[in-house]
C-alpha cells in the first residue's frame, strides 16, 4: 500500500513484486526493495515514502543494502539529483509512457489508430468488462494459451506474472479488465496497478488468445484509460520501455516493437535513470538487472521470439 499511496512513478508499485525483497524504512512509514543477483542489490525505482522523509529513506535504505554487503544499483528512478547528490553516477536507461488522463480523448489524428481498432472490436461483438471471480480459469487459460507462444516463458521483476495476479488482488492496488466476445469467453485481460496516491495507474500484465480478434488488446487499452478519465483519475503509465542495449538485450526484452505499441496511445516520454556507484559498473549491473527479469535464465529469455 505504501508504493499506492507515495509512489510518483510506474515503476513504484514494483517494490512488491513477488520477486523483490521489501526493506521496510522510516519506522514503517516507507519502503524500498531490491532483488539480489550476486552482489548486487537492483531496486526497481526509488524508495517510497511521504515526499518530506524522502531523502531520510533513500539514506536509510542505502545503509541497509551497505549492511548486507551489497552493491546498490537503482533501475528507472524519476530524479537523479538525489543520487548524484550521494556521489552515485547515473545515466538514462529507459522512457516511461505516460498519460493525462484529464486530456485523454480518442479524437484527432494522435489516436486515430487506437480509436479506429475500437469501433473495429465493437463490430466484432467485443465488449469491455470489469474482472469476475467467475473468469478466473478462462484468464488461466488465456495465459497458458500465449505462453504457448513463448519460449522463453513469463518474465519477472517489474513485470508481474499470472500467479501473482490472485496476491495482488487481495491488496486492493490492482485492477483486473477483460474483453469478452458475443458468447462471453474471455479474447484478452490486462492488469493495472495503483501509485500516485491512488490517483495513478500503470499497465502490467498483457494477456490475449493467439486467435482473438486483432484489435482486443487495443480496445481493452483504451476502454480502460476511458474508465479511469470517466473516474476522475489523473495518470496513466503505459510502463518504460527500455533505451537499445544491444541484440541480446533486444531479444530478452523487445524495446522497438513496445515502443512502437504504446506509441499508438500518443504518450508522453519521460526519462528514467539507472543510478550505480561508479560508471564502469554499468555493464555489470546491466548484465545483473538482465538476470533479475529472467527467472527462467537468460538462455531460455534469449530463446523466447527466437
Amino acid at each position: 500500500m505504501l508504493a499506492s499511496m507515495f509512489g510518483r512513478t510506474g515503476v513504484a508499485p514494483f517494490i512488491a513484486s513477488s520477486d523483490v525483497y521489501v526493506v521496510d524504512l522510516l519506522d514503517g512509514l516507507g519502503a524500498a526493495g531490491y532483488a539480489q543477483e550476486g552482489r548486487w542489490a537492483v531496486s526497481p525505482g526509488e524508495p517510497v515514502a511521504p515526499p518530506h522523509l524522502y531523502e531520510q529513506a533513500l539514506d536509510e535504505y542505502l545503509a541497509a543494502v551497505s549492511r548486507r554487503r551489497l552493491r546498490p544499483a537503482f533501475m528507472a528512478v524519476s530524479d537523479p539529483a538525489p543520487f548524484r547528490s550521494r556521489g552515485m553516477a547515473v545515466s538514462e536507461i529507459a522512457d516511461e509512457a505516460v498519460l493525462d488522463l484529464e486530456e485523454f480523448s480518442l479524437a484527432g489524428s494522435a489516436r486515430a489508430g487506437v480509436r479506429h481498432a475500437v469501433t473495429s472490436a465493437r463490430r466484432h461483438g467485443l465488449r469491455f468488462a470489469p474482472y469476475e471471480a467467475r473468469l478466473a480459469g478462462q484468464l488461466r487459460d488465456v495465459t497458458r494459451s500465449w505462453l504457448a507462444t513463448k519460449r522463453g516463458g513469463e518474465l519477472g521483476f517489474t513485470l508481474s506474472r499470472h500467479d501473482d495476479v490472485i496476491h495482488q488482488l487481495d491488496d486492493g492496488g490492482t485492477d483486473v479488465w477483460t474483453v469478452l466476445d458475443e458468447h462471453g469467453a474471455v479474447q484478452a485481460w490486462c492488469t493495472w496497478r495503483h501509485y500516485l496516491g491512488g490517483q495513478g495507474r500503470v499497465i502490467d500484465v498483457m494477456r490475449r488468445r493467439p486467435d482473438a480478434p486483432n484489435p482486443a488488446m487495443d480496445f481493452l487499452i483504451a476502454s480502460s484509460l476511458e474508465t479511469y478519465r470517466a473516474q476522475g483519475l489523473e495518470q496513466a503509465s503505459l510502463a518504460s520501455v527500455p533505451r537499445p542495449h544491444g541484440e541480446i538485450a533486444e531479444r530478452i526484452y523487445p524495446t522497438k516493437s513496445l515502443r512502437a505499441y504504446k506509441q499508438k496511445f500518443a504518450p508522453r516520454w519521460e526519462p528514467r535513470w539507472l543510478a550505480v556507484p561508479k560508471p564502469r559498473q554499468v555493464p555489470f549491473v546491466m548484465m545483473a538487472i538482465s538476470r533479475a527479469y529472467c527467472p527462467g535464465g537468460l538462455r531460455r529469455a534469449i530463446l523466447r521470439n527466437g
